[in-house]
């Protein structure tokens, strides 16, 4: 089975009156990446999301969110007085000690972190992170989900493509053997170009000069082993699993022997089809980045 590495999953779970609720975001990534964002009550379990998550998921930069809410009805909220009151004694001390004019208002005390709270009485860590744990679990199934039914899309336009290159080698390939006549007879008129006015050569080298001539247009090595890299692509397709750096390698060497028979050959329709051979091929590569 072949994964995306984009996805993403929502799952919940309740505990009392509180609603724990769990996002997985996956977004393209050369490695796994987890970067998380708890609520103050599971602060501490970073840890044990990044060991749920890599249990789950083997590539890709991951978002996970976690929150905490109880229902308005039974939310309530206090005001810390000592801390409010320590703030504004320091502030006033401070303004008095370096000459500051002006006067202290509500609305500067209350821009101080952790002056307004919630105050409703704190559940036990552990219950509270089991109900957490659930929730990711459940964002976490379905964003793999997600990343499987996307991957089984990127693959079969992947196949696709695949399979026109297929098509593409298979043309060349027919037309490889009377392409290396044409290349002897060339060969051949250029050598017997060159040795007009001069002594002749004897018929064994002479048919190796030619031989030799000609041999430096000749693709048949080429044509098999873009055939050998296309069949390798499709086995670690079927495989499945992590791939993406894999075909990633074969792609390259696709692209390296199509740039390689363009070079040798002076025939039109050769160097055209093998310039769609890379730029097939660097189509498919896009695709490839995102696979797992």
């Amino acid at each position: 089975m072949i994964y995306s590495m984009t996805g993403y999953g929502k799952g919940s779970a309740e505990y009392d009156d509180r609603l724990i609720t769990a996002e997985v975001k996956t977004v393209n990534h050369r490695f796994l990446e987890i970067s998380s964002r708890l609520p103050k009550s599971l602060a501490g379990h970073e840890g044990e999301v990044e060991k749920i998550v890599r249990k789950r998921l083997k590539r890709g930069h991951v978002y996970v969110s976690i929150s905490v809410d109880r229902g308005a009805e039974n939310q309530s909220v206090a005001i810390n007085m000592e801390l409010l009151s320590n703030i504004y004694k320091e502030l006033k001390a401070f303004a008095v000690r370096e000459g500051i004019p002006g006067q202290i208002d509500m609305n500067t005390l209350l821009s101080f972190p952790d002056i307004i709270f919630s105050g409703e009485e704190e559940v036990k860590s552990s219950k509270l992170w089991a109900a957490a744990k659930k929730a990711l679990n459940a964002a976490l199934r379905e964003c793999v989900q997600m990343r499987i039914n996307e991957g089984e899309e990127l693959a079969a336009g992947v196949n696709k493509r695949i399979d026109r290159l297929s098509r593409i080698v298979g043309r060349i390939e027919k037309k490889s053997p009377a392409l290396k006549r044409k290349a002897f007879e060339r060969a051949k008129l250029r050598v017997q170009r060159l040795l007009e006015g001069t002594a002749e050569l004897d018929d064994g080298r002479w048919a190796v000069e030619v031989a030799l001539m000609a041999e430096k247009s000749d693709v048949t090595e080429e044509i098999a082993r873009l055939k050998s890299h296309l069949n390798q692509f499709r086995d670690v397709m079927k495989k499945g699993g992590e791939v993406s750096k894999k075909l990633t390698f074969l792609l390259q060497e696709i692209h390296r022997e199509a740039t390689t028979m363009g070079n040798k050959s002076v025939n039109g329709e050769i160097v055209k089809s093998c310039m769609e051979i890379k730029e097939e091929a660097e189509k498919i590569r896009e695709q490839v980045q995102n696979f797992e």
